[in-house]
């Protein structure tokens, strides 16, 4: 057998023995615990969504749904239905049941103004458990921002109102 460099023997330990020394000492409820608490305290303070503010100016505008289809839309047999390049507006077909409330929850003014609101409660800040509790509603809240990016939010409260075939979104003082 043919050597070419120097040989050293493997210093790095089992891969299995370290696991099995490694889940020995670890106390697992402890771990356990810790895990469930943090859990627990991302669910009850979400990240706030970033980059809104509250409403010093009032503003009103419109948020147009409509979608050019990228590809042909068929159903379960094969039928198409709606052609690639056909504009598509789901308010056509679907209403908005209900208006939609983004609040700062953390902001006492603001879950005043939402008290005097019907609609969907979404919050933008704050804990929406302790929320639900004190105004005896569903309350959502919109994780990493996806509706107000969407809809073109910068302040809230803000509602947000069918129109038509758009979605009016009012920036109110509150």
């Amino acid at each position: 057998m043919l050597t070419f460099g120097e040989l050293f023997p493997i210093a790095e330990d089992n891969l299995i023995e370290y696991l099995k020394r490694k889940i020995q000492t670890t106390d697992l409820k402890k771990h356990q615990q810790i895990i469930l608490e943090k859990t627990e305290r991302n669910i009850r303070n979400p990240k706030p969504v970033e980059g809104l503010k509250q409403t010093t100016v009032k503003r009103t505008f419109y948020y147009d749904p409509s979608i050019s289809l990228a590809k042909d839309l068929a159903n379960d047999k094969g039928k198409v239905f709606y052609k690639k390049g056909t504009m598509v507006n789901p308010l056509k077909t679907m209403k908005l049941s209900q208006n939609l409330l983004f609040i700062d929850g953390t902001s006492e003014a603001q879950i005043a103004w939402a008290k005097t609101q019907k609609g969907k409660l979404i919050l933008i800040n704050g804990n929406p458990f302790d929320l639900m509790q004190d105004l005896n509603r569903k309350v959502y809240f919109d994780q990493a921002g996806l509706l107000t990016k969407k809809l073109g939010l910068e302040c809230v409260p803000a509602r947000v109102s069918q129109e038509e075939l758009r979605l009016k979104i009012e920036e109110e003082i509150p």
